[in-house]
This record gives structure tokens, sequence and C-alpha cells, in this order.
């Protein structure tokens, strides 16, 4: 799903500097490229939580684990198109979409790392660790893994490239979004070459 764009964020801060009208004029292009993969995002959420009994609870550490929310997870699936902050690889998002709703994300993601789900210990088990089911159902995370369905994407290499919602809407467009996407970015650095050579020769005139 990520795409690495040489340069895209130096064009954006030079189009919003130089050519205002550009850089509106891509942001949207942008938004009509991610809007329907936002759509088809959202028409995966099902109306009804996947599994019964799935409310709001107490989890290790004093955190809520929350309730199922169809609504709530549509309202979280959002695109946007101004660059993020670095991450970790060194890297800024240029254009993306986002689950910004934790009940959300946990639909999205569940079973990446494991699909099993997490080892079982058991409620009465000492210690801290938070990487470990203490359900007093041994198979409580496999089955709740099962129940959410398949993951979608790229990931065969790297799990994190699945997804039940915004993951699978991407593979769905088989490479469609991110073509559009480097299209959209190519054509405006045309326009803005032209502009700036036609600049250029005023100048030297």
């Amino acid at each position: 799903m990520p795409t690495e764009i040489v340069g895209g964020i130096a064009l954006r801060k030079a189009l919003n500097k130089y050519a205002p009208d550009l850089a509106k004029e891509l942001t949207k292009e942008f938004a009509t490229i991610l809007k329907p993969l936002v759509a088809e995002a959202r028409s995966f959420v099902p109306a009804q939580s996947p599994m019964s009994g799935w409310a709001e609870r107490a989890t290790d550490g004093g955190h809520k684990f929350p309730k199922y929310d169809a609504a709530e997870i549509k309202r979280g699936i959002m695109y946007k198109t101004t660059p993020s902050k670095v991450n970790s690889q060194g890297f800024k998002n240029t254009v993306r979409i986002q689950n910004k709703s934790m009940i959300g994300a946990i639909y999205e993601t569940a079973g990446r790392k494991n699909g099993q789900g997490q080892d079982w210990v058991g409620p009465r088990a000492g210690g801290a660790s938070k990487g470990v089911s203490r359900s007093v159902n041994r198979y409580a995370g496999n089955q709740f893994i099962s129940n959410l369905g398949n993951l979608y994407g790229s990931g065969k290499k790297d799990s994190k490239m699945m997804g039940r919602l915004i993951f699978r809407a991407w593979a769905n467009s088989q490479g469609r979004a991110n073509a559009k996407v480097f299209k959209a970015i190519e054509q405006t650095t045309e326009k803005f070459n032209k502009r700036s050579q036609i600049v250029d020769l005023k100048r030297a005139a």
C-alpha cells in the first residue's frame, strides 16, 4: 500500500509558495482519488457486531476495550491530503487514508501478529505482560479473530500491510489508486515546470 514518491513533499511546498492554484488543483485531484476508497472501506464495516458480547470492558493497566460501534468505525475512516509528520523510518505521508477510531483500528488489524490470537495464560496468571490472553476462555483470542474474517492486502512478507477495511479497499484497487496519485503528481509537476520556464524566459528578456 505505501509507495515512495521522491520529491513529493518538496513539490507540495513549492506549489504552496509559487503556484497556489496548482496546489489546490492537486489537492482536489487527490481527494477525487481517495474518496471512493474511503467509501468502499466504510462499506465493509458490519452493521452489527461480528460476535456477541462485544461490549466495553476494562483491560490490564486500567484501559478500556471499546464497545463495537459501526457508526464510530465509519466516521473514523478518512483521508488526508496534508503531509504527515516524519515517521520512525524517516518518511512523510503525502496522502493517506487512516482509521482514527480505536475500535476501527482493532477491527482493521486484529490478528496481524498472530492469526491464532494471543497466547493464553488465564485470569489467575501473575505478571504484567500485555501480550497474553487472561480470559477465562482459553480460545477467546482465536474465536475473536476468526469472527472478524480475513485480512486483505499485500502483506505476505510484512503483516503491517494487511487489514479488513482500508487495506481491503486498497487491495481491490489493484494498484490503480497508486497509479492515479503518481499521474496527478507528474502532471502537476509538468505544469509547474512549464510555468517556471516561462517566468525564466521573461526575466531573461
